[in-house]
């Protein structure tokens, strides 16, 4: 669950962040490139079409390249920069696509694609990594810290305002252990057996289905919901005793009509004998 309240929660504070006003051609500092502190957006003095190029006498310049399908900030008629090649990544800025980093390198907050894939990819690839790596802590990093193993976490808070000005923080536990079936301990910092429905938990990414609902790991949202074999039973038995009541009913209320309509008959030949 935590993953996919990440993504929208990232995307509609993003919406709500506004980059900077300076347009294209405008100047600018890349000393005021920064981290928004409450919703993680990648904030510059430029728009969000334009990036801060400081090999321009710190000039706005078009955006080189965006890392989501549909960015933010263009409209129908725009032309907006082209995704990266397969084995590169756009910045968060936008400046221009650049090659995978290692393991060890540095990387952009939340940016698992920024990461070269391990080694053994297809077999540490999960939804909780890209292609088996990950960034922790603004650094490359495999996702395969087996059980018992010590492990990485890294909490990002994420705080939304709401419209009565009520801020909401939705607090993002990420760690490098093997997922979906294992999960970074907080207090031993070591890799354990991620924990099936019903088990109590503490956090989201202590149960296999990412999901803990009222200290209980729970079905994630969306889950079709299973009926038993014996609920079957019991409608079809309810439906077919109703449809039985019913038949009786409609049964005994016709032939007390049929009694009632042949005793006035009778009554009126009766009548005209005497």
């Amino acid at each position: 669950m935590f993953w996919l309240t990440s993504i929208v929660l990232t995307f509609s504070l993003g919406r709500l962040s506004a980059c900077g006003a300076v347009s294209e051609g405008g100047a600018c500092s890349t000393k005021n490139d920064r981290i928004d502190p409450n919703t993680r957006k990648f904030m510059s003095d430029c728009n969000d079409q334009t990036y801060c190029n400081a090999m321009t006498n710190g000039t706005c310049q078009a955006r080189q390249c965006r890392k989501d399908e549909f960015p933010f900030g263009y409209g129908l008629g725009d032309t907006i920069p082209p995704l990266c090649s397969r084995g590169s990544f756009c910045p968060d800025s936008g400046s221009g696509c650049q090659p995978l980093r290692q393991a060890g390198q540095s990387c952009e907050l939340n940016r698992d694609d920024q990461c070269a894939p391990a080694p053994n990819w297809q077999q540490l690839a999960s939804s909780q990594n890209t292609d088996g790596s990950l960034c922790l802590q603004t650094t490359c990093i495999f996702a395969n810290a087996s059980i018992g193993q010590s492990c990485i976490i890294d909490e990002t808070t994420y705080i939304d305002t709401g419209a009565g000005g009520q801020q909401y923080s939705n607090v993002i536990v990420r760690h490098n252990c093997e997922t979906p079936h294992l999960y970074c301990d907080r207090t031993h910092l070591q890799c354990f057996k991620a924990k099936p429905i019903g088990i109590s938990c503490s956090s989201d990414e202590e149960c296999s289905s990412l999901n803990c609902n009222s200290g209980v790991c729970s079905d994630p949202p969306g889950t079709p919901l299973q009926v038993a074999p014996w609920q079957y039973a019991a409608i079809s038995s309810g439906v077919f005793a109703a449809m039985i009541t019913i038949l009786t009913l409609l049964i005994l209320v016709h032939k007390r009509l049929r009694l009632r309509h042949y005793r006035a008959v009778r009554e009126y030949y009766d009548e005209q004998l005497r």
